[in-house]
């Protein structure tokens, strides 16, 4: 079985850029739930969408892992 280095290092390097990103809205987000500009709402949504974009950069994982 042969791994696609090259993409599983892209995987990895698109992941922790757009996390990076992400983390970044989510801080904010949290200072404004501090604050209260924004409803816990607001916040239970953002971890459900970093939820879905783990399990979106497992799966491309796996695909550049296997193919």
């Amino acid at each position: 079985m042969n791994v696609n280095l090259a993409a599983l290092l892209a995987v990895f390097a698109f992941a922790g850029v757009m996390l990076a990103i992400f983390g970044t809205l989510y801080a904010g987000a949290v200072r404004s739930y501090h604050r209260d500009e924004l409803g816990f709402e607001g916040i239970r949504i953002l971890r459900w969408a970093l939820v879905g974009l783990l399990a979106i950069y497992a799966l491309l994982a796996a695909t550049a892992f296997l193919a």
